[in-house]
């Protein structure tokens, strides 16, 4: 039987044995008395019922020993032991055997049917040789709503007897505060703040080792506002008695968030979760907290202890993929999300991609940043973002047919931006197909690209040819030169375009008057032909350089400046050639 099957069976039972008074009363009236006659109105009632133990006798054992010792240290009009029999009959009504071990619930349920105040809750283990055992106590009573603990030292007794003593000279020391922990509730209730310090106070000093007063003055403290600093040291202390106790621990949280203290925040959050893992409202709420103030990584491990729960959960999962990307897990997020979306696939967004993907480049999987910007460019054909981004990704990859098939795509979406022709330009110009690269700059200007934002990327036509040129010296590399040159300045005209211009018709007439100088001295016929033709080579690219270095000086001043006063130098001599050949 689960614990809440059990607690609401003894509920029950309590509830109908409360309508059998008059047995229990007789049952009551057979057992011996304890000293000093009845008890009157107001004294406490306290109940000790079988302790946890491996050992079931045992258990039994300890627990009649302490009562047996209370019933001997303390008259009935003092403190009323409720009798063994009374608990016994109790539990028999209800279903239960009458040496049962019950939970705090449970035993606060009893406690409820018997008038018990104060509930002893007790565990007892054998230690060493012999009859030596320890017991771990903690007395519980119930304040409006809430069940608290005074957990009391341990006592290790040569025997349970032995234990016995040590355990009721804790709760008669105890007692000694409980006047001024109740005057301190009353204080607290009325909300007399300062009233109700005095008295936990006076709690603390009758009995230094209360937590029932420690608790009554925190929350004095939190209702008065204090300053974090101070519950902080009253939360300490109660956790110092008792390390689980959830009241202290929320207010510790709570006063070192206020205080800025992120790391004790945390630290003290991690408490919590730990002290009641199977509260799910208090681990999301851990949760929350934990991602808030930058440690992520510190709640994923309460994240899969709740989805170990719900598997199916849509939220919690969700919430550890966040974690997971804040906590940069980019391998273990990707496969999150993708659960994420399989679970629920309205979730697969376009936030939901862009952080799939930022995550695949940051764990360096080029693969799986592909597969995703596939997928998304195919559920958002309208989203340019993703085929750019997949151009992109091939180029690096050295998948280059891919790329410009990805940019042509993109270039659909958004005719007039830049970015994908470019990226079609490059990859052409990698594959070394300088006539289409030409020709899909001419479709990009049609497209509505300014020719400016292209011009750099057409210079890579021009620049090879020109490297080439300057190497081989070679007139027919000169001539491919400007080819390239007038080509590019023709769809995107730039100074440099200018320049590299100016400098191949240079070049070329440069190589012609050679050949012109030399035909000047032939006397064959052909010769002198040849030597025309050339002569009309030289003057059709001075006059290109003329036209075109200007505007290229701009790059390059001191080159431009020289190739112009050669122009100047050598053009005068193209008329004395034409007489001297008889050019027509």
């Amino acid at each position: 039987m689960k614990a809440s099957q059990r607690h609401a069976a003894v509920a029950v039972g309590f509830l109908a044995l409360s309508l059998l008074s008059a047995p229990l009363a007789a049952q009551r009236v057979q057992e011996p008395p304890q000293r000093g006659g009845p008890p009157n109105q107001n004294t406490p009632y306290i109940l000790v019922a079988a302790f946890h133990s491996t050992d079931r006798e045992l258990g039994v054992t300890a627990a009649d020993e302490l009562r047996h010792r209370l019933q001997g240290e303390h008259s009935a009009k003092e403190l009323y032991v409720v009798p063994k029999n009374s608990i016994n009959s109790t539990l028999q009504a209800s279903g239960y055997p009458a040496d049962s071990a019950l939970s705090s619930a449970d035993l606060m349920e009893l406690s409820k049917q018997l008038h018990g105040e104060y509930v002893v809750d007790g565990t007892v283990t054998k230690t060493g040789k012999g009859d030596a055992v320890r017991v771990d106590a903690k007395v519980l009573l119930r304040t409006g709503m809430n069940t608290l603990a005074q957990p009391l030292p341990s006592a290790d007794g040569k025997d349970p007897g032995d234990a016995a003593k040590m355990i009721e000279r804790s709760i008669s020391d105890m007692l000694k505060g409980m006047p001024m922990y109740s005057k301190c509730i009353d204080n607290l209730r009325a909300a007399k703040l300062d009233d109700a310090i005095t008295s936990a106070r006076a709690g603390i000093a009758a009995y230094p080792n209360s937590v029932l007063s420690r608790i009554c003055l925190l929350n004095a403290y939190v209702n008065q506002k204090a300053a974090p600093d101070t519950i902080i040291s009253v939360a300490s202390q109660i956790l110092t008695y008792d390390p689980t106790s959830m009241l202290a621990l929320a207010n510790l949280a709570d006063a070192y968030s206020a205080k800025g203290d992120k790391d004790k925040a945390i630290e003290t959050n991690l408490r919590i979760y730990r002290a009641d893992p199977t509260n799910a409202a208090i681990a999301q709420s851990i949760v929350q907290q934990l991602a808030q103030s930058g440690a992520p990584d510190k709640a994923l491990p309460i994240i899969d202890s709740l989805i170990k729960d719900n598997p199916a959960d849509v939220g919690m999962i969700r919430t550890k993929w966040l974690l997971q990307l804040n906590a940069k897990q980019f391998k273990n997020a990707i496969a999150t999300g993708e659960e994420l979306v399989k679970l629920d696939t309205a979730s697969a967004n376009l936030d939901y991609f862009n952080r799939q993907i930022g995550a695949a480049q940051s764990d360096s999987n080029v693969a799986k940043v592909q597969e995703l910007a596939t997928k998304a460019g195919q559920k958002f054909p309208k989203d340019v973002s993703f085929p750019l981004l997949l151009a992109q990704s091939y180029l690096k990859s050295g998948q280059t047919q891919q790329a410009i098939d990805a940019a042509r795509r993109a270039a659909a979406v958004e005719p007039a931006r830049p970015a994908p022709w470019l990226f079609q330009l490059f990859a052409l110009n990698q594959l070394g197909q300088t006539d289409s690269v030409l020709a899909t700059a001419q479709k990009a200007i049609a497209a509505g690209v300014p020719k400016d934002s292209l011009a750099q990327s057409l210079l890579t036509v021009v620049g090879p040819a020109l490297k080439k040129a300057q190497e081989s010296k070679a007139r027919a590399d000169w001539e491919s030169a400007l080819k390239a040159s007038q080509a590019v300045d023709a769809i995107a005209p730039s100074p440099q375009t200018k320049f590299y211009t100016g400098v191949a018709a240079f070049s070329v007439a440069m190589d012609a008057l050679q050949n012109v100088s030399a035909a000047s001295k032939k006397t064959a016929k052909d010769e002198r032909a040849k030597g025309c033709e050339e002569l009309k080579v030289v003057e059709d690219n001075f006059a290109t350089t003329q036209m075109a270095m200007p505007a290229g000086g701009a790059v390059d001043k001191e080159t431009a400046a020289t190739i112009l006063n050669n122009l100047n130098t050598y053009s005068p001599y193209i008329p004395q050639f034409k007489k001297a050949l008889a050019c027509k």
